[in-house]
């Protein structure tokens, strides 16, 4: 059941990005995404790294909160997230 949340948290993850950056980061938080387009950065970080924040404290709450209640369904949740930001992470390295 433990791995059945993972891969299903992970799976979901793809359409929770597609709409969060389809409406949130092309819409009210635009002023932090838009250098990802434009490339207008002129430091090693964009504004857009901003949203790496979006993901990774979820992800880190429900690991903490899951571990600290017996490793129940919330830490494998948190580890299906952190799974989808790694690969997301490397896909975008390329």
């Amino acid at each position: 059941m433990k791995i059945l949340i993972v891969i299903l948290v992970f799976i979901l993850m793809e359409g929770a990005t597609w709409l969060i950056h389809k409406y949130i980061m092309h819409g009210s938080m635009w002023h932090f995404h838009k250098d990802h387009h434009d490339h207008s950065n002129t430091t090693f970080f964009e504004k857009n790294d901003i949203f790496f924040l979006v993901f990774a404290i979820p992800s880190w709450l429900c690991i903490m909160f899951g571990a600290m209640h017996g490793f129940d369904f919330k830490f494998y949740i948190g580890i299906g997230i952190l799974l989808y930001g790694i690969a997301y992470f490397r896909s975008e390295e390329r």
